[in-house]
């Protein structure tokens, strides 16, 4: 079941009070755990997993656009190395559902990065190297970043998408060429309250990637020009092309 998301992006605002209690984490040793494992493709880098924490004992006090002030549940975010299984392809990482202390956090989301390992760049170009994130959430809060829609899921939560290398090329003489990922599908947010155990294995088609450039000219109705693996080049405002991506990824690297 999907539910469309209207807000796009959503970042906390600043809050203004908070709790007088101590806001440390503290798991106890018997808390029920959520395993992630990571099944990483060989181009790819993950990155430490992103955790939120929510409290409703510990609640944020915040002005609205109206001016009022309004409380929500409190949070704490956190970042954790990945621990190695197998080389450089397999992770894992047990999470605590229960995050304990004083004000009885409890796990809300995690957040699941990588990015290209190497970008094929060249030596003389300066480069940015942009991660793709997923989010899965576990309870009724909303995640600190929006965008697409739910998904919601009875159990336990596999990943398995197609990604692509995107290499853009911005108009400005001296900007960065920027690495970053694109999926085969539309950004979906993953939530699951029952969940035990999350898998993330994406298929990263690290030889199929696309190539965008910006016009040189920045006017309305003037679209960036983009290169797609089997050689079509497409300008217009809806990017990326899912069906083709799609169609790209049934085939060999």
């Amino acid at each position: 079941m999907k539910i469309l998301i209207k807000n796009m992006a959503f970042i906390f605002p600043f809050f203004l009070l908070g709790c007088d209690k101590d806001e440390s984490l503290n798991p106890p040793p018997d808390s029920e755990v959520v395993s992630v494992i990571a099944k990483m493709p060989t181009d790819s880098k993950i990155l430490p997993l992103e955790i939120m924490y929510r409290s409703t004992s510990c609640l944020k006090s915040r002005k609205n656009s109206n001016g009022d002030v309004v409380k929500e549940p409190g949070y704490h975010f956190i970042k954790k190395e990945f621990n190695h299984v197998s080389g450089d392809s397999i992770f894992n990482l047990d999470v605590s559902r229960d995050g304990g202390g004083q004000c009885n956090w409890r796990l809300s989301n995690i957040t699941l990065g990588f990015n290209l390992k190497e970008p094929p760049s060249d030596k003389n170009e300066k480069i940015e190297n942009i991660p793709i994130k997923e989010i899965i959430v576990f309870d009724e809060n909303s995640p600190q970043r929006l965008s697409g829609s739910y998904e919601v899921i009875n159990g336990n939560v596999t990943l398995n998408e197609d990604y692509f290398p995107l290499i853009t090329e911005r108009r400005k003489i001296g900007s960065s060429v920027e690495y970053s990922i694109v999926r085969s599908s539309p950004d979906v947010i993953y939530k699951s309250t029952s969940v035990k155990e999350v898998i993330f294995e994406p298929r990263l088609h690290f030889l199929k990637a696309l190539r965008a450039t910006e016009p040189s000219v920045q006017k309305v109705g003037v679209y960036m020009s983009v290169l797609y693996p089997d050689g079509t080049v497409e300008n217009g405002p809806c990017f990326p092309n899912y069906k083709k991506l799609q169609l790209l990824a049934k085939g060999s690297d």
